[in-house]
């Protein structure tokens, strides 16, 4: 898949509307992989853009340690592997790439490798954590941004091309986007 640049005044859009993320950690000996459906693009400049972890997750220590972490986003192609490694944990599957078939890609500007078969992938650095209780709201700048030139070109998704971004519904249940509409105001 051939990716290109994206502006990170445009970074934001790679994740509106609401898609599900696959987000990388590591720290260069382990990594791990986890799914996240709560996810949110908060500035434009600088680019940042927020998520919603478990604190008793694998993963959440990864970006504790490390302050850094990447955003994959997936087509609806890979809708089991996002169910996947959603719904295990790194505790149990110590190599979830592996686990599900994909392909660690080296990003440029952080440890965590990237997922390749993604359309479009962001590296970001923590900036800022909110404690949620059990949870936190982890906010991050994006630091670089490269996506699919077939799908994603003038800072838009090209959702004509056969694209389908995946959203997560509940459990098992996911929808895609397929089709771009332009409303009118009446």
């Amino acid at each position: 898949m051939d990716k290109s640049d994206v502006k990170l005044v445009d970074a934001y859009r790679l994740i509106n509307p609401g898609v599900v993320l696959l987000v990388s950690v590591g720290d260069g000996r382990a990594d791990n992989l986890f799914a996240v459906a709560w996810n949110v693009p908060v500035r434009k400049d600088p680019p940042m853009v927020g998520i919603v972890s478990s604190k008793g997750h694998h993963s959440y220590p990864f970006i504790e340690r490390t302050g850094e972490l990447g955003l994959n986003v997936p087509d609806a192609s890979l809708a089991g592997q996002v169910l996947g490694c959603g719904k295990t944990s790194g505790r149990d599957v110590p190599d979830k790439f592996a686990r599900f078939g994909l392909t660690r890609q080296p990003a440029e500007r952080i440890r965590p490798p990237l997922v390749a078969e993604a359309v479009a992938n962001l590296e970001c650095r923590v900036c800022q954590v909110v404690d949620l209780g059990s949870s936190a709201l982890v906010m991050a700048q994006v630091l670089r941004a490269v996506a699919s030139s077939e799908h994603f070109r003038d800072g838009q998704w090209q959702l004509d091309r056969g694209l389908r971004l995946l959203h997560h519904l509940s459990g098992d249940r996911f929808c895609a986007s397929e089709q771009m509409l332009v409303a009118k105001v009446p």
